[in-house]
């Protein structure tokens, strides 16, 4: 699903409104599924952007246990866990459409 991406953390820490409007955001199209992942030892919804060619790493880390946190009209909140050097942080994503 092609959308508008905004994180809605840095490292865990939620942004306020304002770090978030001034966010630039990500365009691409976002896809969840279920898969085997090492860092969880299990299976678990992952949810990635791809904005390029298929062989382009993603511009977000994969967000691990990826559920649907909120749903409107024009948009939606993906929340999970993304992995970023090692260590686990609490992450949110605003997908809206263009």
């Amino acid at each position: 699903m092609h959308m508008l991406i905004t994180p809605m953390r840095c490292k865990g820490v939620a942004l306020t409104a304002l770090e978030r409007r001034q966010y630039a955001a990500i365009e691409g199209d976002v896809r969840v599924v279920a898969e085997e992942r090492s860092e969880l030892g299990r299976s678990s919804n992952i949810a990635t952007v791809f904005a390029g060619p298929p062989l382009e790493p993603s511009p977000l880390p994969f967000l691990l246990d990826a559920t649907l946190s909120g749903m409107a009209t024009t948009g939606f909140v993906l929340s999970g866990i993304e992995y970023i050097d090692g260590c686990a942080y609490a992450q949110s994503w605003w997908c809206r459409e263009e």
